[in-house]
């Protein structure tokens, strides 16, 4: 266990979190980008010098040395430097900052989360050693600020992307491609049609590389990949609206990061699933139904055209391409139909494969036929030659080897071209080659989801044999590539095939019927039957250890040393692709559909190599400790009305004791920033700050962020108590036991926080690794602490993880100390073999001595013994490859047995999933002898208590589409209900002694416990979060919502809850106290030190004399011996401040104005001003269209009397202010409209008095206020304010 000094950051009162808003983030960039429009964004060399005279890389110079304005860069540094601040503040890239110094954490992160950029665009932790906590090949840019070159240079190269750069010391280079990597350069891989990578270095075990937006994309769809770049070419048909922003779109991605490197427009309707696009280092073909596009492939810039003659051509609609020693083949022809662009805007799961566009709804293909096929030299542009068919050339039949091209058409011909010359080598037909068209057969109609699409080729080659399979063809059917005779035939109408040097793979559907075989490619010879075929559309690829195809659900990997099936659960490919073997990755991509999957969007795996997935923690290597003593921490007087964890308790049952006022009103809301909180861009794609549930105890209100910060509230006044940082997104609310609070956080860590306070009292590395990752825009541990943390007596659980090939690991923690009490590291990998088992996927449930996990498809719930660890699931169906567990994220107690439910973990809170086992919920809570159903989150039941057997009963052996689920129409229609109250669309909801509270996107209903009636309403200007409500034992209703904002409603409280009668915590001499309380029936007790008041504290019965300053700490105790919360605040002894001696003053504030990009107002002092002149007071006038300026106002204050004053300052940027040359109130950094204040005595006199103010751009504001001894707040005026003559 090692003891740290780490302070981690917290903060007492109305902290500030400033965020920018996105306009003028932009405009921000845009300034910062006007400096450097000189530079060449396309420099690049091996090793450079440094430019001299510097002793840094200065951020412009290393944004103009990128390939890219977007991407990861890694800053190794001892401080939060300038660099890597205006890294993240003025470019696009996501900045991680590591530290050599561990201690300097807490502060950068504060300075960071001041700018508005910690754990959004800027990511800061600390490594003593020279290990940067990243994976493998994942970072654009490296740069070291602190440290040596040379120890530094392995770890560099390692998280490294090929291609990317480092400047390191003086110097500047560049990462090599490895040996081994693969392109995929054509949609099938290559012009052969065959599907099989040539990489070298995708190899199992996998880690997850990256999770990628877009989540969900339209049909149809290609994929090609070079230069570790990834294209995607987005199709004509959207069936939900979800998918509709990718409409006929191509995009290119970071193959090692998944940033989104720039898209283009398509010709709408074209019919995509065809070979059109080819991707090279430097260039991107694309055919369309003008010519053949040339775009640059980092950029997206286009570079001109490749456009033959149209007459000659036959037309200028390209159906195919293939690119091969510096030749592109082409089938160019007369224009085809186009497809009007489909919006179906559906909302159920699945569609109807023949009617999903007008062109897919005919039988006849009527796309991709051409009668001229092309060589053309891609230098020159120029033909190099041309062959012409009368009969139209069947694009999905055409391919290519090392020398020949091949030409088919059903019932016409098969021609063998060769492919340097042009000259035909053979040339097949009916009259000449009987056996062969005899044994090709009739064209076959068939499109759905066993065979695949119309669309999809049916002929491959190699340079020995062509093999005809698909949809289109009744048999594999072998011919010779030398001469076209017939080599041999299968009559199984349903392989789609892979061809390798150990054999000819057919991987056959249907699902269920093993009838996938390895054959001798030359004699047909079945080498092996294999256990296992593929389920559906997706075609099946190769890589060099595997071959990947679809399951029932989720991904097939054959492994090709043993032959066997393994289960790859959380995502699967899409119909039209298979999965991306490139760039030593593998790739899967969104899709329209919404299959029983964990994982949607663009997601990579990359090699673990030698990666230990079973290691066992100890507290000596895992466990920081920075209180010594735990049991000095006070505890929170808890209550069984409280509301803790996550949904209320360890079961979710969301029922509390608490009573809910007949009538309520809004008593207060709580925002980081006035308006909606701002979003910004991370990675190419949106990216916001997302509030967890709330819970609350003791009148103490936590929530977290997925900016990693963990919140403490009044429950009374809203006010923020305290403020902390973790290193990653919080997906669940702190969980509240004794004096703590315990978080799981996405940087791979549990953390404990004195309630009261911020303090960490310790944290223990969950992860088995430091390994950082992209997830949808953050940048995350590949073990999160994504499961929340739950806490049973004195333990807390916690897991570990997000899929379950990369290791799931489960904890149980002394929740005092952090230390380990038992530890599971092997339910992620539950069937070895095939490293598949447990995903984390949503929350943790405790129920009969057990601990529940919602684990995605392959497994849940996932169960463990609550005492030992074990996982109780048998792992023998995972062998089957299929799945009976639906992946939502939520788990529900129904009678003795645990159910998940709901989206999957990491699906988009404003996108919709359409299918049963998502939206088919029930929530049971009971409260005395009634019982309430919550049903699929639209349904309201009261009922009496319905028994056990009852509740088991609609859960046992229900099926869903295969998935096993509750049937809730079952158990809902045999009971009469007392009352019955529609909420359609509801999103949280709580059960109180007395009443119901239940919110959906725009309504907080209260209804009466005993007949269901509407005791009061509450509008809501935005929706709750998931799960979003909690109640305090107050009866108060506790919302965290979308905008970023927390909300307090009710009506007075239950809670007797003492407070200040007297308006004297600010004191020169001494003064007393007057205390008073809501309940006049309730005694105060009190404390002077800071501790915790009880019972046995000071009993409040007169006014409190003080001489010096306390922290003066009161709770209250009714006489029927409930306890109220504790209420805190300071007792300030303060001393005059001397005012100054003047004479000749005059009205009005000197003022200097300052134009440019200002980061902090002390940035104004490296400039002249542009204006000076007198104010009246602080106004702001700058120049007509200047958005970015600054202003310093001096001068002197009148203070008309003697006494206490407290001064106020508002800005929209950065401000502070000064008194008496003294730092007053600071609310630098950029910032929305924020105020602070601070509080001190003045004499009557005159004071000096300075205001430091900058503008970033967009809104602008600036207002500085006092209140004093006889006056309640106001704006300085003109009247108090003067400057020397």
């Amino acid at each position: 266990m090692k003891s740290t000094g780490i302070a981690f950051p917290h903060a007492r009162g109305n902290c500030l979190r400033p965020c920018c808003s996105m306009q003028k983030r932009v405009r921000i960039i845009l300034h910062w980008l006007l400096g450097f429009m000189a530079l060449s964004f396309g420099c690049r060399q091996e090793q450079s010098a440094m430019p001299s005279g510097r002793s840094s890389w200065s951020p412009d110079r290393i944004l103009a040395k990128l390939d890219h304005p977007r991407g990861i860069a890694v800053v190794l540094s001892d401080t939060l430097s300038t660099q890597a601040l205006q890294l993240a503040q003025h470019s696009e890239l996501l900045i991680y900052l590591q530290l050599a110094d561990p201690q300097k954490v807490a502060y950068s992160r504060r300075s960071a989360d001041q700018s508005g950029l910690l754990n959004s665009r800027l990511y800061i932790e600390a490594d003593a050693s020279a290990r940067i906590h990243l994976a493998d090949n994942l970072a654009d840019a490296v740069i070291l600020e602190q440290g040596s070159p040379s120890e530094w240079e392995q770890e560099i190269r390692r998280v490294l992307r090929p291609g990317g750069l480092a400047f390191t010391g003086k110097k500047e280079w560049t990462k090599p491609f490895p040996k081994g990597i693969d392109d995929w350069s054509h949609p099938l891989h290559g012009p052969d049609n065959n599907p099989q990578s040539k990489d070298k270095i995708a190899l199992a075990p996998y880690l997850t590389q990256f999770l990628a937006e877009p989540h969900y994309a339209p049909a149809a769809q290609v994929a090609v990949a070079s230069a570790g770049r990834l294209f995607k070419g987005f199709g004509h048909i959207a069936f939900h609206e979800r998918e509709e922003t990718y409409l006929n779109k191509l995009v290119a991605f970071n193959g090692y990061n998944g940033a989104l490197l720039w898209q283009r427009d398509l010709v709408p309707g074209i019919m995509l699933h065809r070979n059109t696009i080819i991707a090279t280092p430097d260039l991107l073909y694309v055919g369309d139904d003008r010519s053949c596009k040339l775009y640059d492939s980092g950029t997206g810039e286009h570079k001109g055209e490749i456009a033959p003659d149209a007459v000659q051509a036959g037309g200028t609609f390209w159906k195919w391409m293939g690119l091969q020693n510096g030749t592109l083949y082409a089938l160019i022809g007369e224009q085809e139909m186009k497809d009007p662009v489909m919006r179906w805007g559906r909302e159920k799961h699945g569609w109807p494969w023949d009617a999903i566009s007008p062109g897919f709804n005919q039988q006849d293909h009527p796309w991709g036929f051409g009668r001229d096929f092309f060589a053309i030299d891609v230098k020159t542009k120029k033909i190099s030659w041309h062959y012409h068919e009368e009969e139209p050339i069947d694009s999905r039949a055409l391919c290519m080897n090392s020398d020949r091209v091949f030409l088919f058409r059903f019932g016409a011909y098969l021609t063998c071209l060769d492919a340097r010359s042009g000259n035909k080598l053979w040339r097949k037909t009916p009259e000449n080659a009987k056996e062969l068209f005899n044994a090709i057969g009739a064209y076959l109609h068939r499109q759905g989801w066993e065979t695949n699409w119309r669309s999809r080729t049916y002929l491959m080659c190699s340079d020995e044999a062509l093999y005809f399979a698909g949809p289109q063809i009744d048999k594999l059917l072998a011919v010779s590539a030398r001469d076209g005779r017939v080599l041999w035939e299968n009559p199984f109408n349903n392989f789609q095939l892979v061809l390798r040097e150990d054999g000819l793979y057919g991987i056959g559907g249907i699902w269920r019927q093993n009838v996938s075989k390895k054959f001798d490619p030359l004699t047909g010879d079945i080498l092996a039957d294999l256990p296992i075929a593929r389920r559906a559309c997706t075609r099946p690829t190769g890589a060099a250890d595997a071959i990947f195809f679809r399951a029932d659900d989720g991904t097939v990997r054959l492994d090709i040393q043993t032959s066997r099936p393994q289960w790859i659960s959380p995502m699967r490919p899409p119909c039209f692709d298979g999965v991306t073997v490139a760039n030593g990755h593998l790739y899967w991509w969104p899709f329209v559909c919404d299959c029983q999957l964990s994982i949607y969007g663009v997601t990579a795996l990359g090699p673990a190599g030698d990666f230990d997935f079973y290691p066992t923690a100890t507290d000596s290597e895992r466990l920081e400790t920075a209180i010594a003593d735990p049991k000095s921490i006070s505890s929170l007087l808890h209550d069984a009305a409280d509301w803790p964890t996550f949904r209320k308790s360890n079961t979710g049952h969301v029922t509390t004791t608490a009573a809910l006022a007949d009538s309520g009103r809004p008593l207060w809301r709580f925002a980081e920033s006035p308006a909606e909180m701002p979003g910004t861009e991370i990675l190419g794609h949106p990216w916001r700050v997302e509030l967890t549930a709330p819970v609350t105890a003791d009148g103490l209100i936590f929530y977290a962020g997925s900016d990693g910060s963990v919140h403490a509230l009044d429950e009374t006044t809203g006010e923020r108590l305290w403020k902390a940082h973790t290193g990653g997104a919080v997906r669940f609310p702190p969980t509240v036991h004794r004096g703590l609070v315990l978080v799981g956080s996405g940087d791979g860590w549990i953390y404990s926080f004195v309630a009261r306070t911020g303090q960490m009292a310790w944290r223990f590395r969950i992860a088995p690794a430091e390994r950082k990752i992209p997830v949808y825009g953050n940048l995350l541990s590949t073990w999160p602490g994504a499961s929340g943390v739950l806490v049973e007596d004195g333990v807390a659980y916690v897991a570990a993880g997000i899929l379950n090939y990369d290791g799931v690991y489960v904890y149980a923690l002394d929740a005092e100390t952090g230390r380990v009490i038992w530890q599971n590291n092997s339910s992620g990998h539950l069937l070895r073999e095939a490293r598949t088992g447990a995903s984390v996927q949503g929350h943790l449930l405790i129920h009969d001595h057990k601990l529940y996990l919602a684990g995605g498809t392959s497994l849940s719930p996932v169960v463990y013994d609550l005492a030992t660890g074990a996982c109780l699931n048998d792992p023998e169906p995972l062998k089957t490859c299929d799945t009976t567990h639906p992946r939502g994220w939520e788990l529900y107690l129904i009678g003795s047995r645990v159910v998940a439910a709901g989206k999957p973990f990491y699906s988009r809170s404003d996108q919709m999933v359409f299918d049963p086992t998502v939206t088919d919920k029930l929530l049971h809570a009971r409260c005395g002898n009634r019982d309430i159903l919550w049903v699929n989150q639209s349904r309201l039941l009261c009922l009496p208590r319905i028994d056990e057997q009852t509740l088991n009963d609609c859960v046992a052996g229900t099926r869903y589409l295969g998935f096993f689920a509750p049937l809730w129409k079952k158990l809902s229609g045999a009971l009469k209900p007392i009352w019955e109250y529609p909420c359609p669309n509801s999103i949280a909801m709580a059960v109180a002694r007395n009443a119901v509270a239940v919110a959906d996107a725009e309504e907080l209903s209260v209804l009466d416990l005993h007949n269901g009636r509407t005791l009061w309403r509450q509008a809501l200007e935005y929706p709750p979060r998931p799960w979003g409500l909690a109640v305090s034992r107050a009866g108060r209703i506790i919302l965290t919502l979308e905008d970023g904002s927390v909300r307090c409603y009710g009506g007075a409280s239950t809670v007797a809850t003492p407070f200040i009668r007297s308006n004297n915590t600010y004191f020169v001499d001494s003064t007393r106290i007057v205390l008073g309380c809501n309940a006049s029936d309730a005694e105060i007790y009190y404390t002077l030190d800071g501790s915790e008041p009880t019972r046995s504290s000071a009993r409040y019965q007169t006014p409190i004399p003080i001489k010096e300053s306390a922290t003066l700490r009161m709770r209250a105790y009714s006489r029927t011996g409930g306890a109220g919360y504790v209420v805190s605040e300071s007792l300030k002894k303060v001393t005059y401040e001397p005012s100054a001696a003047t004479s000749s003053l005059a009205p009005g504030l000197r003022f200097a104005y300052y134009e440019g990009s200002f980061n902090k107002v002390a940035d104004m002092e490296r400039l002249e001003p542009a204006a000076t002149g007198l104010m009246m007071g602080c106004q702001l006038k700058p120049r007509e269209g200047v958005e970015a300026f600054g202003y310093v106002y001096d001068g002197y204050l009148l203070a008309p009397a003697e006494g206490i004053y407290t001064f106020y300052l508002l800005s929209n940027d950065g401000s502070k202010l000064y008194l008496n040359g003294k730092e007053l109130i600071d609310n630098d950094g950029p910032h929305g409209a924020f105020e602070k204040s601070a509080t001190l005595a003045l004499k009557k006199g005159e004071y000096p008095i300075q205001v430091k103010y900058f503008q970033a751009g967009a809104a602008k504001a600036l207002r500085v206020s006092w209140s004093g001894p006889k006056w309640t707040k106001q704006e300085l005026t003109a009247e108090t304010l003067f400057h020397q003559k």
